[in-house]
């Protein structure tokens, strides 16, 4: 078996076999995981600041700071969760 992962100036190279995976291997259900992935991650911040405002609003400044990092944090998490499937 070849050494599929390589570091070369602190990047991470994949080998064609990877970016197969990566970008779904010809499964569909990889792509659209992996796509979902950076979607959640990428409105984290905006989940996090609507849920935060919206704690504040019901309860104090503290609930809504803590409802905003659960928030996002949250979505962060299931991004990585699809990513981490979409590249298995």
């Amino acid at each position: 078996m070849e050494n599929v992962m390589t570091m070369t100036n602190g990047f991470v190279e994949l080998s064609a076999m990877d970016m197969c995976d990566v970008n779904g291997g010809g499964k569909i259900l990889k792509a659209l995981a992996a796509t979902a992935g950076c979607v959640c991650i990428g409105w984290a911040p905006v989940v996090g600041v609507a849920a935060g405002i919206g704690g504040s609003v019901v309860g104090t400044p503290v609930v809504g700071v803590c409802t905003g990092i659960a928030a996002g944090a949250g979505m962060v998490s299931a991004g990585a969760a699809l990513l981490d499937y979409a590249c298995k």
